[in-house]
């Protein structure tokens, strides 16, 4: 199922019937709180509700924890991302519109009529891989472990996968669009053969940079207002204890064990017989009588069954019960009667007449309690192995899901802790530089910085069935700049480069400005001056960006969406400059004169962008139709609290 989900959500359909339901975090779910469950106390007149969707409440803690989760989903993608840095990305507007959007779309499907039964809702939750226990079964006490480390009731865990099972039923069906008419589809085809031709000019910021220090009131000002970029993320102190099947050793195999398990398995050690057929299945009993005779008249089986407009088949190799499954008893007692090279049949089955010849016979002598033993022994030892790591890892479950401490699990089960440095997602430690937390701690490592809190102890598993280790978060090392005077060398650096590149960006309007009064572009260019970098052309076929999966440079995307004879500007990222672009010429093809076959492979990718507009459309009109307000004062609020201008609320 997960990895169902990860494919549907790479799709803009697939994102949409996400916000109703589920994100993965690590080989958990960040689970949306989509129930409304606050109750509402006046809109926008100091209540502690942020959103009203319909009849249904978006409360001001229940869009904090959703940020919350979010923030560990994405930092999946990008380890170490800072609550500051996800906020200032959009990430609180974007956990909002999830919720909105998910009580708008449950509130539109079930006015329009739709329902889900709870037999539907509870199969699904059993199919969910984070809720099985070791052996792959749906397991009760993780189920409600999980609720309780994510912060979720049943009832919110349900109404998210109602939300899922609704955009299934609804928004799924509206999203499969068909093929488009090859005449809408012509203009998109002919898009890749568009041909684009311009100037380009590259303004340094470093050409511009002041060398004069600004001084320590300047730079801590500068650090201030730039603080995400020059802070260390987050780091974690990490306490872990390894156990495997060594410290759960299994009890020695006894001999009667193995004969008991010998004799219990009599019929799998006495002598057996395989054989391997080759079979053709003939309509009528009278095709099946002419293959036979053909066969039996030295024509081998599978030209026989060719001359016949059939074709002939091997069973692989076969015991007389699977035999007897294929044809029937009878039929089955005669072929294991019948000496290689022999035909069978014709013999009536299910499928019709079957015309069989013996290929290949195998038989396996039986083996006596000596024989048997070695196997016998090392399948004991496994499960016993088994059985033992299994107890042990079960125990130390019990033991996390009550909530005892972790120093607590190490000293009862003898187990060794380990405490790391501060570390960085990567396993790496800042304040040691030559620690490296091993490879085989990957596991540990992406699911201590995908959440929890400090000192709640988890399990990691990091060789399925072998090896394990139980651990707790000690402290979390908030995302921080180093101290002032170890960084104030790349500050003046960074200053420098700031205040260049406000010249550079002068210089470049200032260019615009004079090309849109009417001088040429490369005259323009010369005339403002020497730190100006050199005129060069650019451009190419739109088909061609982004060819072999490289990414399209900046200045190329620029160019593809301006409008022909126009100037603009592009910022060059890292405070490295500006470029000014001036689109000369557009080259369009005639659509009609496009290749059908493209056309029409076009015509076959554009369908499901349609789809998804039509589901765009609809969640639109789904806010519209259960309506939506948005108390800005304390959305303005809590993005404060979470980015530490105010303190958290309660």
């Amino acid at each position: 199922m997960i990895t169902a989900i990860r494919r549907l959500f790479s799709s803009a359909l697939g994102k949409f019937i996400a916000l109703a339901f589920v994100g993965l975090v690590g080989l958990a779910f960040a689970l949306g709180d989509v129930t409304g469950m606050s109750n509402f106390s006046g809109f926008g007149g100091g209540g502690n509700n942020i959103a009203r969707v319909g009849d249904e409440d978006i409360g001001y803690a229940e869009l904090r924890e959703q940020v919350r989760r979010d923030l560990e989903q994405a930092r999946q993608q990008q380890p170490g991302l800072s609550m500051e840095a996800y906020i200032e990305g959009g990430g609180l507007q974007q956990s909002l519109d999830k919720l909105i959007d998910g009580l708008a779309f449950h509130q539109y499907a079930r006015e329009l009529g739709f329902g889900i039964n709870k037999r539907l809702v509870d199969g699904r939750i059993a199919d969910i891989p984070v809720f099985a226990g070791v052996t792959g079964q749906f397991d009760q006490t993780r189920y409600a472990a999980f609720l309780r480390d994510n912060r979720i009731t049943e009832a919110q865990l349900r109404a998210d996968i109602e939300g899922q099972l609704f955009a299934e039923q609804l928004a799924a069906p509206v999203g499969a669009m068909p093929r488009v008419g090859q005449g809408m589809a012509m203009p998109y085809a002919a898009l890749p053969l568009e041909e684009r031709r311009g100037e380009a000019v590259f303004i340094p910021a470093s050409s511009f940079a002041p060398a004069s220090d600004p001084g320590d009131a300047a730079l801590q000002t500068y650090l201030t207002q730039n603080r995400t970029r020059f802070s260390i993320p987050e780091r974690r102190v990490i306490q872990y204890a390894v156990f495997d099947r060594a410290i759960a050793p299994a009890p020695a195999v006894t001999d009667k064990e193995i004969a008991d398990l010998y004799k219990a398995n009599a019929e799998r050690f006495a002598a057996s017989e395989t054989r391997r057929f080759m079979q053709v299945i003939a309509p009528d009993q009278a095709t099946a009588n002419a293959i036979a005779a053909r066969v039996r008249g030295g024509t081998p089986l599978t030209a026989a069954a060719t001359a016949a407009g059939l074709s002939a088949a091997s069973t692989g190799t076969v015991t007389q019960s699977a035999y007897a499954a294929l044809t029937n008893t009878a039929a089955a007692r005669t072929a294991f009667a019948a000496g290689r090279g022999d035909v069978l049949g014709p013999t009536q089955t299910g499928l019709g007449w079957t015309v069989a010849q013996v290929d290949a016979i195998t038989v396996t002598p039986a083996k006596t309690l000596a024989e048997a033993t070695p196997e016998i022994r090392a399948q004991l030892e496994q499960a016993k192995a088994n059985e033992g790591i299994f107890n042990f890892y079960n125990a130390i479950q019990d033991a996390v899901n009550g909530g005892a401490a972790i120093e607590e699990i190490a000293e009862t089960n003898k187990l060794t802790l380990v405490e790391t440095p501060a570390l960085l997602p990567s396993g790496r430690s800042p304040a040691q530089p030559g620690f490296a937390l091993a490879p085989e701690f990957a596991p540990l490592l992406a699911q201590a910085f995908q959440g929890g809190e400090e000192g709640e102890a988890h399990l990691a598993t990091l060789v399925e069935n072998e090896k394990f280790a139980v651990y707790a978060i000690k402290s979390i090392v908030a995302a921080a700049p180093p101290p002032f005077a170890q960084i104030r060398a790349d500050l003046l650096a960074d200053w420098k480069l700031a205040q260049g590149q406000r010249a550079a960006r002068d210089k470049a309007r200032a260019l615009i400005k004079a090309v849109e009064g009417g001088q040429g572009f490369a005259e323009a260019a010369r005339a403002a001056g020497p730190n100006i970098g050199t005129v060069q052309t650019i451009g190419g076929r739109r088909g061609e960006l982004g060819a072999g999966g490289q990414p399209i440079p900046p200045e190329l995307a620029l160019l593809f969406s301006m409008a022909e004879g126009s100037v603009k500007t592009l910022e060059v990222p890292g405070n490295r400059g500006w470029m000014v672009l001036s689109l000369a010429k557009v080259n369009r093809p005639d659509p009609k004169a496009v290749d059908p076959e493209i056309v029409a492979s076009v015509a076959g990718q554009l369908g499901p962008a349609f789809g998804n507009e039509l589901v765009t459309q609809m969640m639109a009109d789904a806010r519209k139709r259960v309506g939506v307000q948005i108390n800005d004062k304390l959305l303005e609020q809590l993005r404060k609290e979470l980015t530490g201008d105010l303190p958290v609320a309660e």
